[in-house]
């Protein structure tokens, strides 16, 4: 038990250290930090069940006394992001007959980024690395860290001793739960064995041994919601636009995801070992269709991060927006051409339900809270990170524009109409569509 004391008091030294020196230098001490974490963590494994529970009460006593919201992604735009093409130089990855991992991944990164550059001006476009070059893991989340991105992707091929797997899937920082999951984290964290420095940069860690990955595990992403959302654009984007096997989100304890202080994803494109999907993956098509799908799911993401994250006058200027075009469409609506049939409307039965805004927190608040007093059928969701809280349900979208009226006259100026299919959040105007 002594030796157990012993041990939450040099943590408790440690962290306090790390944190006070935190406020002078953010970058520099941060990464000391994932260090020191990553110590206790290993340390953690090999203790008894006794002083296991004495760590944990210490570090459950500290995370909440610590002000881990420092880490956390700040604004409401997309201005950065930092496209990590894994391995490189003397790390090859994984091999297939013909090509190697390290130059699938570059090329598909590079032609993402300038999909994004192109479209997105307004997005700064970041690289790990632009050419064959050996890159450690700790340095790829650091690039981002550093540069305050604000979405990390990285971009893998993945292998199996079968020639019979194949298929795409994306990563988050998780707990796995397969042992396929597993494997996958094994083969990309065993690329810091390159590393010159690694006992000492990792904690010891050692990518081999699943002891560690229970450990690694404990790790909770502040941006796991978002990560997830955004991982699950990229394999609706792969199955449905450029017909790969979908081997859907997954989750499981990646180094290089693991140091990121942002929604970060690992994309897996393919199996190099699979003889039709490596020849797929090292062809130029293939690397456009890839790339351009990353890149749809990223903007995708991005156009639905800051409209959630907007701020009250701009969202109420595109619902204002939003109206007026509705009106000018009942108002004037378009002549019919001379050849043109006009056949009646039939209505088809809809699941699309249209609910008013008017709250939005980062932490679940009980329905039957002071604050919505007075406001009636009350329902909430999580969507993107945080919780969100809506007043009415209606079928007809006129129906809750008027009610929204009613709730600005009330003093929820901020409020505005939200739609919902089969209970998924839809945009306005594909529910006006339906």
């Amino acid at each position: 038990m002594q030796e157990a004391e012993m041990a939450a008091q040099r943590f408790f030294g440690i962290w306090c250290s790390k944190t006070i020196s935190f406020g002078v230098n953010f970058v520099g001490s941060a990464m000391k930090l994932f260090k020191v974490q990553i110590y206790w963590l290993m340390s953690f494994v090999k203790r008894t069940c006794v002083q296991r529970l004495l760590m944990l009460f210490v570090a459950c006593t500290l995370l909440i006394a610590s002000p881990l919201e420092l880490f956390s992604q700040k604004g409401s735009k997309i201005r950065t992001v930092v496209i990590d093409p894994g391995h490189g130089g003397k790390d090859p990855g994984a091999v297939g007959k013909y090509a190697k991992e390290k130059d699938i991944v570059l090329a598909v990164a590079l032609k993402t980024g300038n999909y994004i550059q192109k479209n997105l001006p307004d997005v700064k476009v970041i690289y790990t690395r632009s050419r064959d070059e050996f890159v450690e893991l700790h340095r790829r989340a650091a690039i981002a860290n550093e540069n305050n991105a604000d979405v990390f992707i990285s971009i893998h091929c993945n292998a199996s001793k079968s020639k019979q797997a194949y298929g795409a899937e994306t990563f988050v920082m998780g707990e796995h739960r397969s042992e396929a999951n597993l494997e996958v984290a094994m083969l990309e964290n065993k690329a810091i064995l390159f590393e010159e420095n690694q006992e000492e940069e990792y904690g010891g860690f050692d990518p081999a041994n699943t002891a560690a990955y229970i450990a690694l595990n404990l790790v909770q992403s502040d941006h796991k919601a978002q990560s997830i959302s955004l991982a699950q654009k990229v394999q609706q984007q792969f199955t449905e636009r450029v017909g790969r096997k979908d081997r859907s989100v997954q989750q499981a304890g990646f180094l290089v995801l693991y140091r990121t202080t942002m929604p970060s994803i690992l994309i897996e494109l393919g199996f190099i070992t699979h003889p039709s999907e490596e020849a797929f993956l090292r062809s130029d098509e293939g690397q456009v269709y890839m790339a351009s799908a990353i890149y749809r799911a990223f903007r995708e993401f991005k156009t639905e991060y800051e409209l959630e994250n907007a701020s009250p006058l701009r969202q109420q200027l595109e619902q204002a927006t939003r109206e007026v075009e509705a009106r000018n469409n009942v108002n004037n609506p378009k002549p019919p051409a001379q050849s043109e049939v006009i056949k009646p409307v039939v209505t088809k039965k809809s699941n699309v339900v249209f609910r008013v805004q008017i709250a939005t927190y980062q932490n679940k608040i009980e329905l039957t809270d002071k604050r919505f007093i007075g406001l009636e059928s009350l329902w909430s969701y999580f969507h993107n990170g945080f919780w969100k809280y809506t007043s009415g349900s209606f079928t007809d979208h006129e129906d809750a524009l008027k009610h929204l009226e009613k709730l600005k006259k009330n003093g929820h100026s901020d409020a505005f109409v939200v739609a919902f299919e089969d209970a998924k959040r839809i945009s306005i105007d594909e529910a006006t569509k339906k």
